[in-house]
């Protein structure tokens, strides 16, 4: 157990007991005691409360966006990103245009240079006229420069990848913004933290390659989970992981019984932190 956690747990007084939703005040300050560089932003009550009085995850210790939760390594992964598509592949954007897209927004984002961007004007999502359901999945994201990041790490160039529209891989800054491990980038969001952070800075080129197996259904009984395995420049970031239902911020997952195929979505996240780049999308509909 890392010491700042420690001291964080002996900080909690027998004194009256804390509301589950509510953030005790004395872990609090260990927190910040331990970690300075938390303190600007759990400094702020709603930052606090969503990363220490989350709800209780299935099966563990944890909280969603648990900021307690260990951080990932770092791992060092170079400069190289270029898969070019097979031949059986299913090409969503080649640098030209967004017609095998659609949304409530298109006109947000814009198409320059090869590059797909989101506007970071308001929250939307980018969704495939075609409709998938088991999917290998290549795209390749760039995250926007960050002169005077905000406060919130979770505004430090913000989006996602949705494998049918409802569970989402993060995109995120993950250079010296140290947010909840299972909403950096790498992680199956408000679950899985990744195995390692393999995030880039921003403005190089990063690569996501992506399994997913869509969940099955008997009725409204859950027959199998999905399951997702994840590869972040080249390095593996989700192993199989199995979903316990769609991703939700700061909230538990379930599954609602859905077509076995649905549209892939990609996020505007609606800040302008988070004007992220894409390019080379494409994915192969899987046996």
């Amino acid at each position: 157990m890392r010491a700042w956690v420690l001291a964080a747990a002996l900080a909690v007084t027998a004194g009256a007991a804390v509301a589950q939703d509510q953030v005790d005040p004395a872990e609090l300050k260990a927190i910040i005691a331990a970690h300075p560089a938390w303190a600007k932003w759990l400094a702020d009550p709603k930052l606090a409360k969503l990363t220490l009085a989350g709800p209780k995850m299935p099966n563990s210790q944890w909280r969603a966006d648990d900021i307690r939760r260990p951080q990932p390594k770092a791992v060092n992964t170079g400069t190289a990103c270029a898969a070019a598509p097979p031949g059986d592949a299913d090409v969503l954007f080649d640098g030209h245009d967004i017609s095998k897209w659609s949304g409530d927004h298109v006109g947000e984002w814009t198409v320059k240079d090869g590059t797909l961007t989101a506007g970071g004007r308001v929250y939307n999502f980018l969704k495939t006229r075609a409709s998938y359901g088991d999917i290998q999945i290549h795209l390749e994201f760039r995250e926007p420069a960050q002169p005077n990041p905000p406060l919130n790490p979770q505004y430090h160039g913000n989006s996602g990848v949705f494998p049918m529209g409802l569970y989402e891989i993060q995109i995120l800054d993950g250079t010296d913004n140290e947010t909840y491990p299972d909403g950096m980038v790498g992680a199956v969001y408000s679950q899985n933290p990744p195995l390692v952070n393999a995030g880039r800075a921003p403005g190089v080129w990063q690569c996501y390659d992506i399994v997913f197996h869509a969940p099955k259904f008997d009725g409204d009984t859950v027959a199998a989970p999905a399951r997702i395995t994840a590869m972040l420049n080249g390095v593996l970031v989700q192993d199989d992981f199995h979903l316990i239902g769609a991703t939700v911020h700061n909230a538990v997952g379930h599954y609602t019984p859905h077509p076995a195929e649905l549209p892939l979505a990609i996020q505007d996240h609606g800040n302008p932190d988070s004007r992220v780049s894409f390019r080379n999308i494409w994915v192969r509909r899987l046996p």
